[in-house]
Order: structure tokens, then C-alpha cells, then sequence
């Protein structure tokens, strides 16, 4: 997040770089570690990360000569890219490389020359630019594969392309025909397209897997390729990972048909916006209220590609939702199936009993970036 607020990422928490059997043959160079802004304890810079794209002057502020107000952001990432792999020693160990893009996010921005792609093609502005973003983005993958490719790296590659949430509404980005986006709890918030690409798989490609996975299921996966390669996915591979959420999905990734090792995902609980919600095999159950409602179609499309759904406010403390039959979520099923609306709010009181307390702190005015030569920046010397 940004630092209106003081505070960070515990430090007893751990990431894929704190795993050293993950890392055991891998350079750790640019894996994320802790994330934080307030200054103490992970120091006066913006600690967590091996390689810094530029570095802070360790007072709270950026000198004046690192900053890039011309340049798109994009194009430095890109360019870093380039470096990362050329700069690449293989005799030092394999590469591991989180790369986490910026665009589409907030500020919704392009340079001319993307703006220019979708010119006579799409008219809305918003719609426009987020797409022209997207392709800087789809640039800046080409860049990443295409340098692998020229360094004989990428026949050893495994690739990972995910996204965090759905499209925030309102800004030229849609999930349509799901119901909401980022920032609730409907599908359009939560669900996500992600793919797993490898020369080193068997040759089935195209294939659309519709098992339930979590973005907490990534660490053991990707911790397994690591450890014990893609050869045979069914073969036990010891994983010290501790008592974690995630469980390893690269079977059901890697070989059609294959069943998830899972049947369940907590959604969310949030005592502060008072809502949660969960998902049990083909049932989700949402409590509370819910924001970011409706279904919005994208401009391109034409009237008779639009189905029309009224969202219904009828102050329910529940709805609950069969998306396997019922994927948009238009009927809520909880007064016919009260028995399976019961049995998830019970699960989800379960999980609430365990649950970590939200970190949550008060804004700190003192954090305006206007304070430290417009960016966001480490403010607090003590915490």
C-alpha cells in the first residue's frame, strides 16, 4: 500500500526469498522480501528488495537527480529488464526474476505512441488508454522473453504470468459479464485469468484449466518446481514450507484433467468494511455489505451482445450464490439453500477465530509526498 499509513509487512512473515530451500539454487537478486515505508525496522530505504531501480538519499526523501518526470514508467522497467537478463551470470545460478508491472493501475496514463494503436478502433478515452497500457505492458513482456530467448535461457523457463484482482470500475476497465470488480468481493473482484508457460513441459498447449486455484497456492507451486523440477508432477517432492494456506497445484496445473488439491478458498474477512466471504466447491457464500456491485460491459460491445441484470439492494446480510451454475451471481440462493449458507457462515466464524488482526494504522499527513519532492518515501525515523 502507500504510506498514508504507518507500517509494514511483518517481519515474521515470510516470502518465496526468506525459503532457502527455494533459493537454495537460485540468486536472490530481484525477489521481493519484506515491503515497507515507515522507516524502522527494515531501515531508512525502501527495504525488501535486493535490486532498486534507483536509491533513496536515506533521509525520508529521492535526490533530485534520480527522479524521472519524462520518462514512462513502463520504459524504465523495460529497460532494467534488459539489463537483468543481459547483466546474468548462469555460472553463479539459475535466474529468479518477480517482475510486478505497473500498468493497468492507477494513474490511468500512456504515451502517444500505444494511445496512437487503437485510434478508428475504440472510442471511449478511458477504454482506450487502458488498452494502449496494456500493450506498453505486453512491449514490455515481449522485451523480458525475447532477451531470455536471445541468451539461450528461455528452453530452461518457466513463466508465470498472474494478475492480483479484477478491473477497477469506472476507469476504461471492465469484467463484464462477472458481477463488480477490484475492490469487492464478487467475481469480477476476484477472479482472475493467470497462465504457466515452460518449454520444459510436455507439448499440450492451449489448454484452459477451470480447477480452483488461490494465489497462495503459487508459493508451494513454484517452491516445487524449484526443489524437484516439472518431470513428474505426482511424485512426492518434500517441501519444508511450515503451516501455510497454499498447497502445490502444479499437477493440476501441468496435466489435464487433474483434480485441484483444494475444495476451498477464504475469500476475505474484513472487521473493518464489517464483510467476508467464502468458497466451497461450487457454493460462495458473501456476508455483509459488498461495494463495487453491477455489470458493465465494456463500450465496444453492442446492445445485442449486452444482456441486461438488475442488481437488487435488498439489504440482505447474506447472499448466497451456486457459480457453477451461476457464475455472474444474478440469483441469490441463501432462503432455498439455507442449510449450505449455515454450514459456509459457520466456516467462515472458524477461520475468524484465528485470524491475524488487521494492522491497520491512522492516516500520517506527515507521509504527503509534497513533503519529499513528490514521491512516496520512507517518513518516520523511528517507528
Amino acid at each position: 500500500g502507500i504510506n498514508a499509513e504507518y507500517g509494514h509487512i511483518p517481519n515474521d512473515w515470510f516470502f518465496l526469498s526468506k525459503r532457502s530451500q527455494f533459493f537454495r539454487y537460485y540468486l536472490t537478486n530481484y525477489a521481493p522480501q519484506e515491503v515497507g515505508l515507515d522507516g524502522e525496522p527494515i531501515g531508512d530505504l525502501i527495504q525488501g528488495y535486493d535490486f532498486r531501480f534507483e536509491i533513496a538519499d536515506g533521509k525520508g526523501g529521492v535526490e533530485e537527480t534520480v527522479l524521472h518526470t519524462e520518462e514512462y514508467s513502463m520504459d524504465l522497467y523495460k529497460e532494467q529488464l534488459q539489463h537483468i537478463v543481459e547483466d546474468h551470470d548462469e555460472e553463479k545460478g539459475p535466474l529468479f526474476l518477480y517482475f510486478p508491472v505497473q500498468t493497468p493501475h492507477f494513474p490511468i496514463e500512456v504515451p502517444k505512441r500505444y494511445y496512437d494503436i487503437y485510434e478508428g478502433i475504440v472510442e471511449n478515452e478511458a477504454r482506450r488508454t487502458v488498452m494502449a497500457m496494456i500493450s506498453a505492458m505486453d512491449e514490455a513482456v515481449f522485451t523480458l522473453v525475447n532477451g531470455l530467448e536471445q541468451r539461450g535461457m528461455w528452453d530452461n523457463t518457466v513463466f508465470i504470468f498472474l494478475s492480483d484482482n479484477g478491473g477497477e470500475l469506472g476507469c476504461g476497465q471492465y469484467n463484464y459479464p462477472l458481477r463488480g470488480g477490484k475492490a469487492s468481493l464478487w467475481e469480477g473482484g476476484i477472479r482472475t485469468t493467470a497462465f504457466l508457460h515452460s518449454p520444459l513441459l510436455p507439448q499440450a498447449t492451449g489448454v484452459v484449466n477451470h480447477e480452483m486455484i488461490h494465489v497462495t497456492d503459487w508459493l508451494p507451486t513454484i517452491t516445487r518446481i524449484a526443489t524437484c523440477g516439472l518431470e513428474d508432477p505426482h511424485k512426492a517432492c518434500s517441501l519444508d514450507l511450515g503451516n501455510i494456506n497454499g498447497v502445490d497445484q502444479l499437477a493440476t496445473i501441468t496435466l489435464p484433467g487433474t483434480l485441484s488439491n483444494r475444495t476451498e478458498i477464504l475469500v476475505n474477512i474484513d472487521p473493518l468494511w464489517h464483510n467476508k466471504a467464502i468458497i466451497s466447491g461450487r457454493w460462495k457464500l458473501i456476508v455483509g455489505p459488498n461495494g463495487h456491485d453491477g455489470w458493465l460491459p465494456p463500450p465496444e460491445l453492442t446492445s445485442n451482445e449486452v444482456e441486461e441484470w438488475v442488481e437488487i439492494d435488498d439489504g440482505a446480510r447474506w447472499r448466497l450464490f451456486d457459480i457453477q451454475s451461476d457464475p455472474y451471481e444474478k440469483e441469490d440462493v441463501s432462503l432455498k439453500r439455507l442449510d449450505i449458507a449455515m454450514e459456509l457462515f459457520n466456516r467462515l466464524n472458524e477461520y475468524e477465530v484465528v485470524m491475524v488482526e488487521p494492522g491497520n494504522k491512522p492516516y500520517d499527513p506527515d507521509s504527503n509526498p509534497k513533503y519529499f519532492n513528490g514521491t512516496w518515501t520512507p517518513w518516520l525515523e523511528t517507528c
